[in-house]
């Protein structure tokens, strides 16, 4: 999901408590936390006649902790008239992919619904790094929107194929209709995105199109498609996906960490590859 992440509800493994960084300099604020921020995410699963079901938006508050880095006492304050204050939880990333993160989530029935509860407006964080604190930095949702949501489509050898289809021992190539609503980011700070992940029965972003800031070759608006090489994904197995659309209404610098709002539309799926695999390995198919 940036985001996020995404930032979506394929959520980390979660524990409670950070590795020690017993060993580390506290160095700057920056040298802890990559990037943070707020998102609103529009849901929905595409069936493999490409039909799309609606499941509800999603609302994330993350901050994405750089490696060997440490956060504590994270918090956001909702905007008035609530100005409610939620804590953040430490989520570990078991992904070589992306890296660990302090998140808040919570998901809604309808767009109605999210508003009530997570309403647009500005969010001010708060948190603690052996290198400093950050107080009330605002990130504010104002003049955003939710993107129209992406459509999968699957490609190899230059042909569009089945989802149910997918030779493993090929390159697999990853497609959607152009993000045409994305754009250059005014402040020059991170331009609008998209991500691709994928997830296995045991490992959670196995794939994965990079988040900003962690990685060099993360996918802006103008990306077309997303490669998965051949080989990386397993025979007779089913495999869990999202490809997400991300606008960014509101970007800024704080402490000389990126922060941002984004509004988002992801679409998840399930696919499956062909050919035979062990039968104990997650309860493999055959063809």
């Amino acid at each position: 999901a940036v985001l996020i992440a995404v930032v979506t509800p394929l959520l980390l493994s979660c524990t409670s408590e950070q590795p020690s960084t017993a060993e580390t300099s506290p160095g700057a604020i920056d040298d802890h936390v990559t990037f943070y921020g707020v998102g609103k995410v529009a849901r929905f699963k595409q069936h493999m006649d490409s039909s799309l079901e609606d499941m509800g938006p999603v609302f994330f508050g993350e901050i994405f902790i750089a490696a060997g880095g440490e956060v504590s006492d994270a918090r956001v304050r909702f905007p008035a008239p609530s100005e409610e204050v939620r804590e953040l939880e430490y989520r570990y990333s078991e992904s070589e992919e992306i890296g660990d993160v302090m998140y808040l989530s919570g998901i809604a029935d309808s767009n109605e619904a999210m508003e009530a509860e997570f309403p647009t407006g500005a969010y001010e964080f708060t948190f603690s790094t052996p290198g400093g604190d950050v107080t009330d930095s605002v990130v504010s949702f104002e003049g955003g929107a939710f993107p129209t949501q992406p459509v999968i489509i699957f490609e190899q050898g230059g042909n569009r194929i089945a989802f149910d289809a997918v030779d493993p021992t090929i390159d697999l190539t990853i497609t959607w209709p152009p993000f045409t609503e994305g754009d250059a980011d005014p402040n020059g700070i991170l331009d609008d995105l998209i991500f691709v992940a994928i997830d296995s029965c045991t490992v959670e972003d196995i794939v994965h199109s990079g988040r900003p800031f962690e990685k060099d070759d993360y996918l802006t608006f103008r990306a077309e498609r997303y490669i998965v090489p051949g080989g990386t994904l397993l025979p007779g197995q089913t495999y869990a996906m999202y490809v997400e659309h991300a606008l960014l209404p509101h970007t800024q610098q704080d402490h000389g960490m990126p922060a941002f709002a984004t509004f988002a539309a992801s679409t998840y799926m399930d696919f499956a590859t062909t050919g035979d695999t062990d039968p104990a390995y997650c309860g493999s198919r055959s063809n």
